[in-house]
């Protein structure tokens, strides 16, 4: 037969309460829970600004190449890239928002 472990810990009004070993693991599932969505958003925002910018200078670079055009295709799709990547951030925001409405 096991014994549950307590500790000491400091409330909201700053006195010492006994927490059984249960509950501590679940404020550790709470915050992991709060913590893993915001990561996953900021790494969603990451790549959708950076993949089309980079994916438009690959692109101009490539056509600039062929077609003998110096910087004006790159430069064109890294502006193209640009505003898809801004128009990316406000749908996942949307979307984002509409589901914490809910």
């Amino acid at each position: 037969m096991e014994r549950e472990k307590t500790y000491l810990r400091f409330n909201e009004n700053k006195r010492l309460r006994a927490v059984s070993e249960r509950k501590l693991s679940k404020s550790k599932s709470d915050k992991q829970d709060k913590f893993l969505p915001v990561v996953s958003l900021a790494t969603e925002f990451g790549f959708s600004i950076s993949l089309p910018i980079v994916g438009g200078a690959v692109l101009g670079q490539f056509l600039d190449n062929k077609l003998n055009l110096a910087p004006k295709m790159t430069l064109s799709l890294i502006f193209l890239g640009l505003f898809i990547g801004i128009a990316n951030i406000y749908l996942i925001i949307k979307e984002y928002s509409q589901n914490q409405n809910q």
